[in-house]
């Protein structure tokens, strides 16, 4: 009897546990089956109002050009970023009505970095004007620079050291302008000595309308614009006779523009301490004039032609159409002359044309610069530099075994 009962309870507690597990099972099935529908097949996009999406991409495109400094200086004081401000309010308030309000604050947060981004950016893009393609035209003699930035107007600056030598405001236009500054007003000499050691420092600085600036070099080279030494040396000319003497018949006379040492003096034979390798020159690319006079004991007796020098190009005209008329002073270049040699090669200038008696003959180079270190001071300094080399010549004594020993002029 007592093993029936206990079969029966044994069954009757089976019954129960069965359906406690099923009503548990159905329990599960219908909330998930309450939930599966909220999250496949109603999205935020789905549920949250159409108008206030659309409002929401349109404040946001509008947030890059309205929020603008260059149309509020255009028109005046008009505070544009307001327009996109009320346009991102009403998609806000649109959206959040649609939805489950108790993510208001994830909304607000996800609003404010969607009106964010293209301000942010725009101050990244304007917060350093950038500066660059400086150059120089040689034929303009122009110096010039571009600035860049997501701003509407730049004032640039051009320093010598820190005085202020040159400035001037632009509009910007797509986000650039040129600014294009006559040599003659900025230089004030050279930057660099002739060992490359900066004795003057330009830069430019370059001031935002949105308060931001930035300052930059310029490159040395582009400033040393001012020749302040000059050289030359003889290389003399001379023909066979058909009796098998030997006469000088000219000098060829090189010259050699630009900083060196001032130290480098003439030396016998007609050559210059300028012409060894170990001496330190650095060339000059500017306008200048150049000119060869020659003097005998202080009496001129020959000058050539006036040679005319933009950048490094070099140019005169010849005494005739079958002699050059252009050079380069990048180095030693050879001096206007009247006549060519016997195979028509070298150009040179003839004995009789300068030489009377022997004697000590200076060789004078003159350059007279347009661009000097004191241009621009209230008691200008002289543009002229004048190099005096000067050689014992005794072509009627010694013809061609003349030494040509330096010699004081």
């Amino acid at each position: 009897m007592g093993g029936l009962l206990d079969k029966a309870n044994a069954t009757k507690t089976d019954t129960m546990d069965a359906e406690v597990v099923t009503e548990k099972e159905t329990v599960k099935v219908t909330k998930v089956a309450e939930v599966l529908p909220t999250v496949k097949g109603e999205t935020f996009l789905q549920t949250a109002n159409p108008i206030g999406l659309g409002l929401a991409g349109l404040g946001f495109l509008l947030m890059w050009f309205l929020d603008n400094y260059w149309l509020e200086d255009i028109t005046g004081p008009i505070p544009f970023g307001l327009v996109v401000v009320l346009i991102m309010a009403g998609s806000f308030y649109l959206v959040w009505d649609s939805i489950d309000r108790q993510k208001t604050i994830a909304l607000a947060v996800g609003y404010l970095l969607l009106t964010g981004i293209p301000y942010i950016a725009g101050l990244e893009l304007g917060s350093s004007p950038g500066v660059s393609e400086i150059s120089v035209n040689e034929d303009t003699n122009d110096f010039s620079f571009v600035v860049r930035g997501s701003f509407s107007s730049a004032t640039a600056e051009i320093l010598f050291g820190e005085e202020t030598v040159w400035s001037e405001s632009k509009d910007m236009s797509n986000d650039r302008s040129k600014f294009t500054v006559p040599l003659a007003t900025l230089f004030m000499g050279n930057s660099q000595d002739h060992m490359l050691t900066t004795v003057n420092t330009y830069s430019i600085r370059v001031a935002s309308n949105s308060g931001d600036t930035t300052t930059v070099d310029i490159s040395p080279t582009l400033i040393n614009r001012e020749v302040e030494n000059a050289a030359a040396k003889l290389i003399m000319r001379t023909e066979t006779t058909e009796e098998g003497n030997t006469l000088v018949t000219g000098v060829t006379v090189e010259a050699l523009i630009g900083m060196f040492s001032s130290s480098a003096v003439a030396s016998t034979g007609g050559e210059h301490d300028m012409t060894s390798t170990s001496e330190q020159r650095q060339p000059i690319s500017s306008d200048y004039s150049i000119q060869l006079k020659i003097l005998q004991d202080g009496s001129q007796t020959y000058e050539s032609a006036i040679i005319q020098v933009n950048g490094v190009a070099a140019t005169w005209d010849p005494v005739s159409n079958d002699l050059a008329n252009f050079g380069s002073t990048n180095g030693w270049f050879a001096m206007p002359g009247n006549t060519l040699d016997q195979q028509e090669v070298y150009e040179f200038i003839e004995r009789d044309e300068f030489f009377e008696d022997d004697g000590c003959y200076n060789f004078q180079i003159i350059v007279t610069n347009e661009f000097y270190s004191t241009m621009n001071d209230a008691s200008p300094g002289s543009a002229v530099v004048i190099s005096d080399n000067a050689w014992q010549l005794d072509f009627e004594s010694d013809e061609a075994n003349s030494v040509m020993n330096t010699c004081t002029a």
